[in-house]
Protein backbone atom coordinates (compact mmCIF):
# COMPACT_ATOMS: atom_id res chain seq x y z
CA UNK A 1 0.00 0.00 0.00
CA UNK A 2 1.27 3.62 -0.29
CA UNK A 3 2.51 5.27 2.57
CA UNK A 4 1.63 7.52 4.97
CA UNK A 5 3.52 10.33 3.80
CA UNK A 6 1.06 9.99 0.33
CA UNK A 7 -1.48 9.60 3.17
CA UNK A 8 -1.10 12.97 4.46
CA UNK A 9 -1.12 14.07 1.05
CA UNK A 10 -4.26 13.04 0.61
CA UNK A 11 -5.91 14.76 3.47
CA UNK A 12 -4.21 17.67 2.69
CA UNK A 13 -5.74 18.13 -0.94
CA UNK A 14 -8.99 17.23 0.89
CA UNK A 15 -8.33 20.38 3.11
CA UNK A 16 -7.33 22.35 0.67
CA UNK A 17 -10.36 21.36 -1.56
CA UNK A 18 -12.87 21.87 0.93
CA UNK A 19 -11.45 24.85 2.09
CA UNK A 20 -11.63 26.69 -1.61
CA UNK A 21 -15.14 25.35 -1.87
CA UNK A 22 -16.36 26.89 1.61
CA UNK A 23 -14.99 30.63 0.20
CA UNK A 24 -16.44 30.35 -2.51
CA UNK A 25 -19.55 29.51 -0.97
CA UNK A 26 -19.08 32.70 1.31
CA UNK A 27 -18.53 34.50 -1.60
CA UNK A 28 -21.71 33.52 -3.59
CA UNK A 29 -23.38 34.87 0.31
CA UNK A 30 -22.10 37.83 0.42
CA UNK A 31 -23.19 38.87 -3.56
CA UNK A 32 -26.47 37.60 -3.10
CA UNK A 33 -27.94 41.45 -3.63
CA UNK A 34 -25.03 42.30 -6.36
CA UNK A 35 -26.83 43.13 -9.31
CA UNK A 36 -25.39 41.06 -12.43
CA UNK A 37 -23.72 38.48 -10.06
CA UNK A 38 -23.28 35.53 -11.65
CA UNK A 39 -23.40 32.23 -8.80
CA UNK A 40 -20.23 30.62 -8.90
CA UNK A 41 -19.37 26.84 -8.50
CA UNK A 42 -15.60 24.76 -7.65
CA UNK A 43 -15.01 22.09 -10.08
CA UNK A 44 -13.33 19.13 -8.32
CA UNK A 45 -11.94 16.18 -9.81
CA UNK A 46 -9.87 13.09 -9.11
CA UNK A 47 -6.15 13.93 -8.74
CA UNK A 48 -5.22 10.70 -10.58
CA UNK A 49 -3.18 7.52 -9.20
CA UNK A 50 0.04 6.07 -8.83
CA UNK A 51 1.19 2.87 -9.24
CA UNK A 52 2.54 0.62 -6.57
CA UNK A 53 3.14 -2.53 -5.30
CA UNK A 54 0.83 -4.52 -8.27
CA UNK A 55 -1.99 -1.75 -7.18
CA UNK A 56 -3.13 1.49 -8.51
CA UNK A 57 -3.38 3.89 -5.34
CA UNK A 58 -5.43 7.58 -5.49
CA UNK A 59 -3.71 10.51 -4.85
CA UNK A 60 -6.91 13.06 -3.43
CA UNK A 61 -8.49 15.67 -5.09
CA UNK A 62 -7.71 18.79 -7.34
CA UNK A 63 -9.47 21.49 -7.61
CA UNK A 64 -9.62 22.37 -11.53
CA UNK A 65 -11.74 25.92 -11.15
CA UNK A 66 -13.94 27.99 -9.93
CA UNK A 67 -16.56 28.92 -12.63
CA UNK A 68 -19.49 31.13 -12.68
CA UNK A 69 -22.65 29.82 -14.10
CA UNK A 70 -24.34 32.31 -17.10
CA UNK A 71 -26.09 31.78 -19.98
CA UNK A 72 -24.76 34.38 -22.90
CA UNK A 73 -28.04 33.74 -24.69
CA UNK A 74 -30.26 35.32 -22.21
CA UNK A 75 -27.33 37.97 -21.33
CA UNK A 76 -28.09 38.68 -25.45
CA UNK A 77 -32.06 39.25 -24.98
CA UNK A 78 -31.66 41.13 -21.84
CA UNK A 79 -29.22 44.00 -23.67
CA UNK A 80 -31.70 43.91 -26.40
CA UNK A 81 -34.43 44.30 -24.50
CA UNK A 82 -33.06 47.45 -22.39
CA UNK A 83 -32.15 48.94 -25.61
CA UNK A 84 -35.86 48.98 -26.64
CA UNK A 85 -37.25 49.24 -23.44
CA UNK A 86 -34.82 52.75 -23.30
CA UNK A 87 -35.83 53.55 -26.41
CA UNK A 88 -39.72 53.25 -25.77
CA UNK A 89 -39.66 55.20 -22.58
CA UNK A 90 -36.95 58.48 -23.54
CA UNK A 91 -39.58 58.74 -27.02
CA UNK A 92 -42.78 58.19 -24.50
CA UNK A 93 -41.61 60.74 -22.15
CA UNK A 94 -41.59 62.87 -24.91
CA UNK A 95 -44.51 62.71 -26.80
CA UNK A 96 -46.32 62.51 -23.29
CA UNK A 97 -45.33 66.13 -23.01
CA UNK A 98 -46.36 67.03 -27.20
CA UNK A 99 -49.16 64.79 -26.62
CA UNK A 100 -50.99 67.08 -23.56
CA UNK A 101 -49.90 70.46 -25.58
CA UNK A 102 -51.84 69.29 -28.42
CA UNK A 103 -55.11 68.38 -26.89
CA UNK A 104 -57.97 69.82 -27.96
CA UNK A 105 -60.04 71.46 -25.03
CA UNK A 106 -62.82 73.30 -27.30
CA UNK A 107 -61.66 76.45 -26.08
CA UNK A 108 -58.09 76.81 -27.16
CA UNK A 109 -57.25 73.46 -29.10
CA UNK A 110 -55.95 73.93 -32.38
CA UNK A 111 -58.74 72.64 -34.15
CA UNK A 112 -60.62 75.22 -32.17
CA UNK A 113 -58.78 78.37 -33.17
CA UNK A 114 -58.48 77.08 -36.96
CA UNK A 115 -62.15 77.16 -37.02
CA UNK A 116 -62.90 80.22 -34.65
CA UNK A 117 -60.41 81.82 -37.90
CA UNK A 118 -62.64 81.01 -40.32
CA UNK A 119 -65.33 81.72 -38.50
CA UNK A 120 -64.70 84.98 -38.05
CA UNK A 121 -64.89 85.20 -42.07
CA UNK A 122 -68.23 83.84 -41.73
CA UNK A 123 -69.30 86.34 -39.36
CA UNK A 124 -67.83 89.34 -41.51
CA UNK A 125 -70.05 88.15 -44.32
CA UNK A 126 -73.28 88.47 -42.46
CA UNK A 127 -72.42 92.60 -42.16
CA UNK A 128 -69.29 93.21 -44.00
CA UNK A 129 -68.88 96.72 -42.89
CA UNK A 130 -68.95 96.13 -39.15
CA UNK A 131 -65.85 97.33 -37.50
CA UNK A 132 -66.51 95.05 -34.34
CA UNK A 133 -66.68 92.13 -36.44
CA UNK A 134 -63.54 93.28 -38.05
CA UNK A 135 -61.68 93.97 -35.49
CA UNK A 136 -62.89 90.67 -33.87
CA UNK A 137 -61.02 88.97 -37.16
CA UNK A 138 -58.12 90.74 -36.64
CA UNK A 139 -58.09 88.98 -33.38
CA UNK A 140 -58.94 85.68 -34.27
CA UNK A 141 -56.24 85.55 -37.11
CA UNK A 142 -54.02 86.77 -34.52
CA UNK A 143 -54.60 84.06 -32.11
CA UNK A 144 -54.40 81.05 -34.98
CA UNK A 145 -50.69 82.44 -35.65
CA UNK A 146 -49.74 82.70 -31.95
CA UNK A 147 -51.09 79.31 -31.30
CA UNK A 148 -49.58 77.85 -34.52
CA UNK A 149 -46.35 79.60 -33.13
CA UNK A 150 -46.40 78.10 -29.49
CA UNK A 151 -47.07 75.08 -30.54
CA UNK A 152 -44.31 75.30 -32.89
CA UNK A 153 -41.63 76.64 -30.62
CA UNK A 154 -42.53 74.01 -28.25
CA UNK A 155 -41.53 71.65 -30.42
CA UNK A 156 -38.58 73.28 -31.19
CA UNK A 157 -37.91 73.35 -27.15
CA UNK A 158 -38.15 69.54 -26.97
CA UNK A 159 -36.13 69.19 -30.23
CA UNK A 160 -33.04 70.73 -28.18
CA UNK A 161 -33.37 69.23 -25.16
CA UNK A 162 -33.24 65.79 -27.11
CA UNK A 163 -30.42 67.28 -28.79
CA UNK A 164 -28.56 68.53 -25.23
CA UNK A 165 -28.95 64.85 -23.56
CA UNK A 166 -27.08 63.35 -26.40
CA UNK A 167 -23.79 65.53 -25.56
CA UNK A 168 -24.07 63.87 -22.32
CA UNK A 169 -24.92 60.19 -23.16
CA UNK A 170 -22.12 60.13 -25.73
CA UNK A 171 -19.43 60.96 -22.81
CA UNK A 172 -21.64 57.76 -20.90
CA UNK A 173 -21.05 55.60 -23.96
CA UNK A 174 -17.29 56.70 -23.79
CA UNK A 175 -16.81 55.74 -20.25
CA UNK A 176 -18.42 52.41 -20.55
CA UNK A 177 -17.29 50.56 -23.79
CA UNK A 178 -13.43 51.86 -22.42
CA UNK A 179 -14.19 50.46 -18.64
CA UNK A 180 -15.77 47.49 -20.68
CA UNK A 181 -12.15 47.15 -22.88
CA UNK A 182 -10.18 47.14 -19.95
CA UNK A 183 -12.39 43.92 -18.27
CA UNK A 184 -11.54 42.59 -21.67
CA UNK A 185 -8.08 42.72 -21.21
CA UNK A 186 -8.17 41.41 -17.63
CA UNK A 187 -10.25 38.19 -19.04
CA UNK A 188 -8.41 37.55 -21.86
CA UNK A 189 -5.00 36.98 -19.28
CA UNK A 190 -7.33 34.90 -16.78
CA UNK A 191 -5.07 31.48 -16.67
CA UNK A 192 -8.62 29.50 -17.98
CA UNK A 193 -11.43 29.82 -19.88
CA UNK A 194 -14.21 31.03 -17.01
CA UNK A 195 -12.26 31.60 -14.21
CA UNK A 196 -12.38 35.17 -13.40
CA UNK A 197 -16.08 35.27 -13.25
CA UNK A 198 -16.20 38.34 -10.99
CA UNK A 199 -14.73 40.23 -14.11
CA UNK A 200 -17.25 38.58 -16.32
CA UNK A 201 -20.09 39.64 -13.93
CA UNK A 202 -18.79 43.42 -13.36
CA UNK A 203 -18.54 43.18 -17.50
CA UNK A 204 -21.96 42.12 -17.85
CA UNK A 205 -23.52 45.00 -15.61
CA UNK A 206 -21.97 47.88 -17.74
CA UNK A 207 -23.38 45.88 -20.63
CA UNK A 208 -26.17 46.47 -19.37
CA UNK A 209 -25.73 49.82 -18.65
CA UNK A 210 -24.53 50.21 -22.07
CA UNK A 211 -27.65 48.61 -23.61
CA UNK A 212 -29.80 51.66 -22.32
CA UNK A 213 -27.95 53.90 -24.39
CA UNK A 214 -27.32 52.49 -27.27
CA UNK A 215 -28.39 49.43 -29.04
CA UNK A 216 -25.59 46.80 -29.70
CA UNK A 217 -25.21 43.04 -30.78
CA UNK A 218 -22.48 41.32 -28.55
CA UNK A 219 -20.40 38.20 -28.77
CA UNK A 220 -17.54 36.67 -27.29
CA UNK A 221 -14.34 35.77 -29.59
CA UNK A 222 -12.20 32.82 -28.38
CA UNK A 223 -9.86 34.47 -25.61
CA UNK A 224 -13.10 35.52 -24.03
CA UNK A 225 -13.08 39.15 -24.99
CA UNK A 226 -16.31 40.90 -25.60
CA UNK A 227 -16.97 42.26 -28.88
CA UNK A 228 -19.11 45.15 -29.48
CA UNK A 229 -20.82 47.16 -32.76
CA UNK A 230 -23.85 49.19 -32.88
CA UNK A 231 -26.93 46.95 -33.52
CA UNK A 232 -27.08 48.83 -36.97
CA UNK A 233 -23.69 47.79 -37.90
CA UNK A 234 -22.89 51.22 -38.54
CA UNK A 235 -19.37 51.03 -36.16
CA UNK A 236 -17.87 49.16 -34.07
CA UNK A 237 -17.56 50.23 -29.82
CA UNK A 238 -15.18 47.52 -28.79
CA UNK A 239 -12.81 45.49 -30.15
CA UNK A 240 -10.89 43.35 -27.49
CA UNK A 241 -9.39 45.84 -25.02
CA UNK A 242 -9.60 48.57 -27.08
CA UNK A 243 -12.45 50.73 -27.45
CA UNK A 244 -13.98 53.25 -29.75
CA UNK A 245 -14.74 56.64 -29.13
CA UNK A 246 -17.50 58.49 -29.72
CA UNK A 247 -17.64 62.77 -30.22
CA UNK A 248 -20.50 65.13 -30.61
CA UNK A 249 -20.12 68.09 -32.70
CA UNK A 250 -22.04 70.78 -33.39
CA UNK A 251 -22.71 70.65 -37.24
CA UNK A 252 -23.86 73.64 -39.02
CA UNK A 253 -25.73 70.98 -42.16
CA UNK A 254 -27.86 69.79 -38.91
CA UNK A 255 -29.10 73.39 -37.90
CA UNK A 256 -25.93 73.47 -35.07
CA UNK A 257 -27.30 70.16 -33.42
CA UNK A 258 -25.03 67.59 -32.53
CA UNK A 259 -23.66 65.01 -34.94
CA UNK A 260 -22.33 61.64 -34.03
CA UNK A 261 -19.02 60.44 -35.05
CA UNK A 262 -17.19 57.29 -33.93
CA UNK A 263 -13.32 56.75 -33.89
CA UNK A 264 -11.34 53.66 -34.11
CA UNK A 265 -8.24 54.40 -33.32
CA UNK A 266 -6.02 56.34 -35.84
CA UNK A 267 -8.85 55.70 -38.18
CA UNK A 268 -10.66 58.54 -39.77
CA UNK A 269 -14.05 59.47 -37.88
CA UNK A 270 -17.43 58.05 -39.34
CA UNK A 271 -20.56 59.51 -39.07
CA UNK A 272 -22.96 57.52 -37.19
CA UNK A 273 -26.02 59.41 -36.11
CA UNK A 274 -28.42 57.44 -38.23
CA UNK A 275 -26.61 54.17 -36.84
CA UNK A 276 -27.63 54.68 -33.33
CA UNK A 277 -31.12 53.06 -33.25
CA UNK A 278 -31.96 52.21 -29.73
CA UNK A 279 -31.80 53.26 -26.09
CA UNK A 280 -31.94 56.47 -24.82
CA UNK A 281 -29.36 57.79 -26.99
CA UNK A 282 -30.73 56.60 -29.90
CA UNK A 283 -34.39 57.85 -29.20
CA UNK A 284 -33.00 61.34 -28.42
CA UNK A 285 -31.46 61.17 -32.40
CA UNK A 286 -35.14 59.76 -33.44
CA UNK A 287 -36.79 62.83 -31.70
CA UNK A 288 -34.45 65.23 -32.78
CA UNK A 289 -34.04 64.36 -36.49
CA UNK A 290 -37.82 62.46 -36.81
CA UNK A 291 -40.14 62.22 -35.03
CA UNK A 292 -40.71 66.08 -34.20
CA UNK A 293 -39.72 67.40 -37.48
CA UNK A 294 -41.94 65.81 -38.73
CA UNK A 295 -45.25 67.17 -36.59
CA UNK A 296 -43.11 70.72 -36.75
CA UNK A 297 -43.42 69.83 -40.59
CA UNK A 298 -47.23 69.23 -40.17
CA UNK A 299 -47.51 72.30 -38.52
CA UNK A 300 -45.60 74.23 -41.45
CA UNK A 301 -48.25 72.67 -44.28
CA UNK A 302 -51.10 73.55 -42.11
CA UNK A 303 -50.23 77.11 -42.17
CA UNK A 304 -48.77 77.41 -46.04
CA UNK A 305 -52.29 75.93 -46.92
CA UNK A 306 -54.54 78.45 -44.94
CA UNK A 307 -51.92 81.34 -45.81
CA UNK A 308 -52.01 80.40 -49.42
CA UNK A 309 -55.43 79.94 -50.01
CA UNK A 310 -56.54 82.89 -47.75
CA UNK A 311 -53.97 85.33 -49.34
CA UNK A 312 -54.64 84.63 -52.68
CA UNK A 313 -58.79 85.16 -52.49
CA UNK A 314 -57.98 88.16 -50.08
CA UNK A 315 -55.50 89.78 -52.71
CA UNK A 316 -58.17 89.83 -55.47
CA UNK A 317 -60.99 91.33 -53.20
CA UNK A 318 -61.75 94.78 -52.35
CA UNK A 319 -61.44 96.19 -48.95
CA UNK A 320 -64.57 98.12 -47.16
CA UNK A 321 -63.99 101.40 -48.98
CA UNK A 322 -64.48 98.83 -52.39
CA UNK A 323 -61.58 100.45 -54.03
CA UNK A 324 -58.13 99.11 -52.16
CA UNK A 325 -57.58 95.48 -53.21
CA UNK A 326 -53.72 93.80 -53.90
CA UNK A 327 -53.37 93.45 -50.09
CA UNK A 328 -52.20 90.09 -48.60
CA UNK A 329 -54.25 88.93 -45.24
CA UNK A 330 -51.20 87.48 -44.31
CA UNK A 331 -47.58 88.85 -44.94
CA UNK A 332 -46.78 87.02 -48.19
CA UNK A 333 -45.43 87.58 -51.42
CA UNK A 334 -46.88 87.71 -55.27
CA UNK A 335 -44.46 85.39 -56.99
CA UNK A 336 -44.99 82.81 -54.50
CA UNK A 337 -49.08 81.88 -54.51
CA UNK A 338 -49.02 84.56 -51.30
CA UNK A 339 -46.47 82.81 -49.18
CA UNK A 340 -42.94 84.52 -47.82
CA UNK A 341 -40.10 83.75 -50.35
CA UNK A 342 -38.26 80.68 -50.08
CA UNK A 343 -41.34 79.19 -48.23
CA UNK A 344 -42.32 76.47 -51.09
CA UNK A 345 -43.44 72.87 -51.38
CA UNK A 346 -40.18 72.06 -52.83
CA UNK A 347 -38.86 72.54 -48.63
CA UNK A 348 -42.07 71.50 -47.83
CA UNK A 349 -43.23 74.45 -46.82
CA UNK A 350 -40.45 74.35 -43.99
CA UNK A 351 -40.31 77.84 -41.81
CA UNK A 352 -43.89 78.40 -42.36
CA UNK A 353 -44.95 78.92 -38.81
CA UNK A 354 -41.94 81.03 -38.38
CA UNK A 355 -42.53 83.28 -40.80
CA UNK A 356 -46.48 83.67 -40.49
CA UNK A 357 -48.06 87.00 -39.42
CA UNK A 358 -50.88 88.78 -39.65
CA UNK A 359 -50.22 91.82 -42.56
CA UNK A 360 -49.29 94.73 -39.84
CA UNK A 361 -51.28 97.30 -41.84
CA UNK A 362 -54.51 94.79 -41.29
CA UNK A 363 -53.95 94.95 -37.84
CA UNK A 364 -53.59 98.57 -37.61
CA UNK A 365 -56.70 99.04 -39.89
CA UNK A 366 -59.44 96.20 -40.22
CA UNK A 367 -61.37 98.22 -42.63
CA UNK A 368 -58.08 97.04 -45.47
CA UNK A 369 -59.89 93.61 -44.88
CA UNK A 370 -60.91 92.41 -48.65
CA UNK A 371 -64.65 91.52 -47.92
CA UNK A 372 -65.83 92.39 -50.68
CA UNK A 373 -65.84 90.28 -53.95
CA UNK A 374 -66.49 93.80 -56.74
CA UNK A 375 -65.15 96.87 -56.63
CA UNK A 376 -67.14 100.17 -55.32
CA UNK A 377 -69.41 97.66 -52.83
CA UNK A 378 -68.55 98.15 -49.91
CA UNK A 379 -71.29 96.23 -48.68
CA UNK A 380 -70.51 93.18 -50.97
CA UNK A 381 -69.68 89.88 -48.79
CA UNK A 382 -69.11 87.61 -51.75
CA UNK A 383 -64.75 87.49 -50.88
CA UNK A 384 -65.49 86.82 -47.09
CA UNK A 385 -67.73 83.99 -48.17
CA UNK A 386 -65.12 82.80 -50.08
CA UNK A 387 -62.61 82.71 -47.85
CA UNK A 388 -64.54 80.78 -45.04
CA UNK A 389 -65.59 77.88 -47.88
CA UNK A 390 -61.93 77.25 -48.07
CA UNK A 391 -63.05 75.36 -44.34
CA UNK A 392 -65.86 73.95 -45.76
CA UNK A 393 -63.33 71.30 -47.78
CA UNK A 394 -62.54 69.66 -44.63
CA UNK A 395 -58.38 69.99 -45.63
CA UNK A 396 -57.35 71.88 -42.95
CA UNK A 397 -59.93 69.95 -40.65
CA UNK A 398 -58.49 67.16 -41.67
CA UNK A 399 -54.82 68.20 -41.68
CA UNK A 400 -55.02 69.08 -38.06
CA UNK A 401 -57.01 66.11 -37.31
CA UNK A 402 -54.56 63.80 -38.30
CA UNK A 403 -51.64 65.93 -36.85
CA UNK A 404 -53.72 65.31 -33.45
CA UNK A 405 -54.07 62.02 -34.26
CA UNK A 406 -50.61 60.94 -34.65
CA UNK A 407 -49.89 62.26 -31.88
CA UNK A 408 -52.04 60.84 -29.74
CA UNK A 409 -51.06 57.19 -31.90
CA UNK A 410 -47.56 57.79 -31.23
CA UNK A 411 -47.77 58.41 -27.38
CA UNK A 412 -49.93 55.38 -26.90
CA UNK A 413 -47.16 53.37 -29.29
CA UNK A 414 -44.32 54.35 -27.48
CA UNK A 415 -46.48 53.71 -24.14
CA UNK A 416 -47.41 50.47 -24.63
CA UNK A 417 -43.97 49.44 -25.90
CA UNK A 418 -42.13 50.57 -22.81
CA UNK A 419 -44.64 48.83 -20.47
CA UNK A 420 -44.33 45.50 -23.03
CA UNK A 421 -40.57 45.90 -22.93
CA UNK A 422 -39.98 46.36 -19.24
CA UNK A 423 -42.60 43.35 -18.66
CA UNK A 424 -39.95 41.00 -20.88
CA UNK A 425 -36.92 42.56 -19.48
CA UNK A 426 -38.14 41.17 -15.85
CA UNK A 427 -39.19 37.97 -17.29
CA UNK A 428 -35.73 37.60 -18.94
CA UNK A 429 -33.82 38.98 -15.72
CA UNK A 430 -35.65 36.62 -13.14
CA UNK A 431 -34.81 33.57 -15.67
CA UNK A 432 -31.37 34.82 -15.30
CA UNK A 433 -31.57 35.13 -12.11
CA UNK A 434 -33.16 31.62 -11.66
CA UNK A 435 -30.07 30.39 -13.33
CA UNK A 436 -26.80 32.07 -12.60
CA UNK A 437 -29.00 33.68 -9.15
CA UNK A 438 -27.43 32.55 -5.75
CA UNK A 439 -30.27 30.20 -4.01
CA UNK A 440 -29.35 30.89 0.03
CA UNK A 441 -31.43 27.35 0.53
CA UNK A 442 -28.86 25.85 -2.12
CA UNK A 443 -25.96 27.63 -0.39
CA UNK A 444 -26.84 26.81 3.09
CA UNK A 445 -26.46 22.87 2.19
CA UNK A 446 -23.27 23.18 0.49
CA UNK A 447 -22.08 25.05 2.94
CA UNK A 448 -22.71 22.24 5.23
CA UNK A 449 -21.40 19.62 3.03
CA UNK A 450 -18.25 21.44 2.76
CA UNK A 451 -17.86 21.64 6.20
CA UNK A 452 -18.11 18.06 7.21
CA UNK A 453 -16.26 17.19 4.25
CA UNK A 454 -13.29 19.59 5.83
CA UNK A 455 -13.85 17.83 9.34
CA UNK A 456 -13.48 14.66 7.56
CA UNK A 457 -10.55 14.98 5.92
CA UNK A 458 -8.74 17.01 9.39
CA UNK A 459 -9.83 13.52 11.26
CA UNK A 460 -8.39 11.36 8.57
CA UNK A 461 -5.04 13.43 9.04
CA UNK A 462 -5.20 13.25 12.38
CA UNK A 463 -5.75 9.15 12.18
CA UNK A 464 -2.20 9.34 9.80
CA UNK A 465 -0.87 11.52 12.83
CA UNK A 466 -1.56 9.12 15.44
CA UNK A 467 -0.13 5.80 13.04
CA UNK A 468 2.93 7.94 12.48
CA UNK A 469 3.21 8.62 16.10
CA UNK A 470 2.59 5.18 16.98
CA UNK A 471 4.91 3.76 14.40
CA UNK A 472 7.77 5.63 15.27
CA UNK A 473 7.20 5.10 19.34
CA UNK A 474 7.35 1.85 18.17
CA UNK A 475 10.48 1.02 16.13
CA UNK A 476 12.22 3.46 18.56
CA UNK A 477 11.75 1.63 21.92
Amino acid sequence: MSGLNSSLNIGLSGLQATQSALNVVGHNITNINTPNYSRQVVNLSSAGAVYQNGQMYGQGVNLTSISGIRNRLLDLQISQTLSRQMGAQTRDNSIESVSTAFEDDGTSGLSTIVGNFFKGFQDLASNPENTALRTNLVGQAQTLVDGLKSRYQMLTQVRDSANSAISDQVSEVNTLTAQIADLNKAIASEAATGANSDARDQRSALVDKLSKLVGIQAFEDDDGRLQIMLESGAGILVAGDKASTLTATADPALGNYYRVDLTSGSAAPTDVTGGILEGSLGANLDLRDNIIPGYQSQLDQLAAGIASGVNQLHYNGYAKDGVQTNNYFFTGTVANNGLPTGITSANNYLGMVNSLSVNAAIKSDSSLIAAAGASGESGNNANAKAIFNLSSSGQFTTQVSSLINGIGTDAQRFATGATNYENLSTALQNQRESVSGVDLDEEATNLMAYQRGYQACARFINVIDQLTNQLINNFGQ
